[in-house]
């Protein structure tokens, strides 16, 4: 039995009922996460852009997400860009996970009228497909210049909608090879709104291929492990392994890998090393007119993935390790008050960003091979004296770190709370961490009801 059709009979077995119970942990996290992330994301130019592009009206705060009109699959594409516009997403799997399904899921769970758990197993089926490629190649797409989460999150997503619509093996499997052929994203692209884009690009692409498989349209059942076909495809080197059977459903990637909560809303590349300079500046005090010189050390592949290195607007800026790097000395943060524009050209802000080195370091991290090892800064002082930060090997808010309910519910409410009013943050904040208790998505309060749903389709 070939892979394509191996992901086909394991998205048509998913049940909540057979679910570990500490995955559905995690899908709720990833909901709670992502949901948070979309309300902020959705007045923000690219998701207003997107929706005018589609010829959907979308008149920023005046336009609120439960108003939104559309047809189910171009309602998980604004979705997406809204969950990725300020890059504050969750990370796993060498990208963005929930901001690929829980867009996908929302969009046709409000079609199908689907419960809280068959949106939790439709997030576990989509996540093990996407774990299950990523484990049959050793080296780093982004380095190839593919962007992961497009690329790998368009099948997922098609696994997660496929669940979702209760498809038997034949049509998952005929789902996923039409799928296959959706897929696309470039590194190039990072640090404009394209990247957003791609990310809602790949949530549409899952209800498309649903959609496509069910009027008949077909595919072969060798798309994914074909000489041709995706995994071979897309390989940086070719060494992808294509032939050993699946391990869907008898190893659960999602407790093994599970997501990261990112606390600062940019590349996560960067994480660990605005943990070690905000925790050295709280302690050591030091000022920025003291730096000669910040040598920040990154795995060779976040260097790549951190492109932007001089930014002059607060888009670019979330591409850029030097941007994080003099944020973190002149304001102990990195967050939403110093990712403007105004903030980015402040002459003490680029004055840093012109004195940073990046020294790459070749030995990759064994569970996230994206990643060096660990990270690290040393700061050069006027005086002479070097101050050197710890060796950070996880980031605040990694998945082997955990994030506690109360820090969950400050980024939440940081990122609702404009929008919704405190009562109606915690409300909705209440609903996600009960989304196995969930009749339908109307119970959020935020999306389209199932009829008004099939009305604006």
């Amino acid at each position: 039995m070939g892979l394509t059709v191996e992901m086909g009979r394991f998205i048509a077995s998913v049940r909540y009922e057979t679910l570990p119970p500490d995955a559905v942990k995690t899908v709720r996290l990833g909901f709670t996460d992502c949901i948070a992330v979309m309300v902020t994301g959705w007045p923000m130019a690219v998701t207003r852009t997107t929706a005018r592009g589609l010829g959907i009206v979308h008149d920023g705060d005046n336009t609120p997400i439960s108003a939104l009109q559309a047809p189910a699959p171009e309602r998980a594409l604004i979705y997406g860009v809204a969950a990725h516009a300020i890059d504050y997403d969750d990370t796993g799997l060498a990208g963005h996970p929930s901001a690929i399904l829980v867009p996908a899921i929302l969009s046709e769970a409000a079609e199908t009228g689907a419960n809280g758990r068959a949106m939790i197993a439709a997030y576990v089926a989509g996540y093990e497909l996407w774990a299950e490629m990523m484990r049959r190649d050793p080296d780093q797409h982004h380095r190839k210049g593919w962007h992961p989460t497009a690329m790998f999150g368009t099948i997922a997503a098609a696994g997660a909608v496929s669940s979702l619509r209760g498809h038997d093996a034949q049509m998952a499997t005929r789902t996923i090879g039409i799928a296959a052929s959706l897929a696309g994203g470039i590194v190039g692209n990072f640090g404009s709104m394209t990247k957003p884009y791609q990310v809602g690009r790949a949530a549409q692409s899952g209800l498309l291929a649903a959609r496509l498989a069910e009027a008949g349209l077909t595919s072969t059942d060798t798309a994914i492990e074909d000489d041709l076909g995706f995994m071979r495809a897309i390989s940086p080197k070719g060494f992808v392994d294509t032939k050993s059977p699946s391990a869907l459903g008898k190893d659960w990637a999602i407790l093994r890998s599970g997501i990261n909560i990112k606390l600062y809303p940019v590349c996560y590349a960067i994480h660990r090393a605005l943990d070690a300079v905000i925790d050295m500046r709280a302690k050591t005090q030091v000022k920025p007119e003291d730096v000669e010189t910040i040598d920040l050390e990154i795995g060779e592949t976040q260097a790549e993935i951190l492109r932007i290195h001089r930014p002059t607007n607060g888009l670019d800026a979330k591409i850029s390790g030097e941007f994080a790097m003099a944020s973190a000395i002149v304001a102990g943060a990195c967050g939403h008050a110093e990712l403007t524009d105004e903030f980015v050209n402040r002459p003490d802000v680029q004055d840093l960003i012109g004195k940073v080195r990046v020294r790459t370091i070749a030995e990759k991290d064994e569970h996230e091979p994206a990643h060096s090892p660990f990270d690290r800064v040393s700061l050069v002082l006027g005086n002479g004296s070097v101050l050197t930060t710890e060796a950070v090997t996880r980031p605040r808010g990694h998945f082997q770190r955990g994030v506690e309910t109360e820090k969950m519910w400050e980024k939440f409410a940081d990122c609702t709370k404009p929008t919704l009013g405190e009562r109606g943050a915690r409300t909705l904040f209440d609903a996600c961490l009960n989304l196995d208790r969930m009749n339908s998505v109307a119970d959020f309060g935020l999306f389209p009801s199932d009829k008004r749903a099939v009305n604006a389709a």
